[in-house]
């Protein structure tokens, strides 16, 4: 079973030219990437991308893989629906967030309200909004991705969270979010990587509405 990433944020910032040399300029060059990115997107009503999702579980000795497009739009409807699985998707709606895995149980549909979110989902809102507030940075470097060269940056989450540790890849050019990996409490690892990011796209009627699937039990708090 493929279970569904998650949500997204927006922004913080500090001058890479005028950071000081050492720990700390390393750390001003992963804020401006974080800072550059979240302009870019705080600017876009919404997003758009395909992406492609990997959970590797050390514990059970499993790794599984899925795929699909996600879409996101301000100020808080988001949906990652799966090709693969089919059917598989995650839909907060602006009220609640659905949950539905329907590759390991087709018979439950998890309903949470909005603000019981899991983190993760909202990659802006979650990632790049205020991250000197919430992380601690570490720039690891660059890395190319699909042809592109990307400025790798690893968030320690400075109060307790449904993660242990985030690493985000920012496009150098385009200050585009090219992949994200959860480090998550369980070992298990979660990496999502996107393509084909587009910025203000139209987006399908219905696409941030979830109608549960006759008979199925909802589960709600």
């Amino acid at each position: 079973m493929m279970r569904p990433f998650g949500l997204s944020a927006a922004i913080a910032g500090a001058i890479l030219a005028l950071a000081p040399a050492g720990g700390t300029a390393q750390e001003g060059r992963g804020l401006s990437a974080l800072e550059a990115a979240s302009a870019r997107y705080q600017a876009a009503s919404a997003v758009c991308a395909d992406f492609t999702q990997t959970l590797s579980v050390p514990l059970l000795g499993q790794e599984s893989h899925g795929s699909g497009r996600l879409c996101q739009a301000q100020p808080n409807l988001f949906a990652m629906r799966f090709d693969d699985p089919a059917g598989d998707a995650v839909v907060m709606d602006g009220t609640y967030v659905w949950i539905y895995y329907k590759s390991a149980d087709p018979k439950t549909v998890i309903r949470l309200p909005v603000a019981d979110a899991p983190g993760g989902f909202d990659l802006h809102r979650e990632f790049l909004e205020n991250p000197a507030q919430k992380y601690e940075i570490s720039f690891e470097g660059t890395e190319t991705l699909g042809g592109r060269s990307t400025d790798r940056i690893r968030l320690v989450p400075r109060a307790p969270a449904s993660y242990q540790a985030a690493v985000v890849w920012i496009d150098e050019g385009d200050h585009l979010l090219r992949r994200v990996k959860l480090e998550e409490e369980n070992e298990s690892v979660r990496t999502v990587t996107l393509s084909g990011v587009t910025l203000d796209p139209r987006i399908p009627d219905g696409w941030f509405t979830f109608t549960p699937p006759s008979g199925v039990q909802i589960i709600s708090r």
